[in-house]
């Protein structure tokens, strides 16, 4: 005959490890969608959807020269899944990403870019000066009526 305290046991056991498997899972998904990754040879960093990806973003933005952000509607909700293009003076494309925001920061040398992103079908663009130790910050905003 098994023991009533066994059974408590066994009890206690799955429901710690029910409560473990919950806490890691959401403890992963704070930050686990901000990529760090290369394009063409520059460093990025993509996401900031959540308050702690954005705190993550920034804890690590020393080696990004760029920062994006992009936006929509009269409440500045970030906007995500843009398609970015960067091209230099020259127009030459140096970075793209199918994926973009709402926060992307990259890596670029100094120098004059155009950045081009593409949001629900409607493009938006700005230029933007590069220039050492100067973090460049860029805003792109669509009107929620547009997109």
């Amino acid at each position: 005959m098994t023991s009533p305290r066994i059974i408590l046991t066994a009890a206690a056991v799955v429901a710690l490890a029910g409560a473990f498997t919950s806490a890691s899972a959401s403890d992963l998904s704070a930050s686990a969608d901000v990529v760090r990754s290369n394009v063409a040879g520059h460093p990025y960093q993509n996401g900031g959807v959540t308050k702690a990806q954005v705190v993550d973003m920034e804890h690590h933005m020393k080696p990004y020269d760029l920062r994006l952000t992009f936006s929509e509607g009269k409440h500045n909700a970030y906007a995500a899944d843009l398609k970015l293009h960067i091209t230099d003076a020259a127009g030459k494309r140096v970075f793209t990403l199918e994926q973009a925001g709402p926060l992307t920061d990259v890596s670029l040398p100094a120098g004059h870019y155009t950045v081009v992103a593409d949001f629900g079908g409607v493009k938006r663009s700005g230029s933007i000066d590069v220039k050492p130790g100067e973090p460049a910050n860029l805003y792109l905003h669509w009107p929620k009526d547009e997109t």
